[in-house]
């Protein structure tokens, strides 16, 4: 597996993995701003077999970076590989970058109906900070509300 910085080669896999994973996806063109404001954004590739078939994707996320903080806007594992620590191992990767260029805090919003994102959150130390109210698109018409949860770096 590698941890590679996403580019617009990625964004047709990346659009599909966002379909088949949300409710209500992000748009080519939500990555490509995200891309183009250096938003920090990265792919998750398993190595492929063959040298001429292109390395399948596993997982993304995608980082807004402030004065001295990450905004996590989007992590999503492919359905297939989800469950096998991904999400973690890319989560603690973001992490060392941050604290190595002094972004101290992570920020992120989680649907309060994913508690298996929420479980992961908090067994890696994020704490919830704020609640925003019908943030997410749901199924039926009605909004979600978000868990706004929080990692302080400098604690670790």
């Amino acid at each position: 597996m590698r941890l590679l910085p996403m580019a617009v080669r990625d964004l047709d896999d990346v659009i599909a993995l966002e379909d088949l994973s949300h409710v209500a996806p992000w748009t080519k063109g939500n990555f490509t701003d995200s891309l183009t404001a250096g938003y920090w954004a990265y792919c998750l590739r398993e190595l492929a077999e063959e040298d001429d078939e292109k390395d399948p994707l596993l997982a993304y996320c995608v980082l807004m970076p402030g004065v001295d903080e990450l905004n996590l806007l989007n992590i999503t594992v492919n359905p297939l590989y989800r469950r096998r620590g991904l999400a973690e191992r890319i989560l603690q990767t973001v992490e060392d970058l941050a604290i190595s260029r002094e972004l101290f805090k992570i920020f992120l919003e989680v649907r309060f109906s994913n508690k298996q994102a929420i479980g992961l959150y908090e067994k890696l130390g994020y704490c919830q900070v704020g609640i925003r109210k019908e943030y997410y698109p749901a199924h039926d018409g009605v909004r979600e509300d978000a868990k706004v949860m929080m990692k302080d770096l400098k604690k670790e």
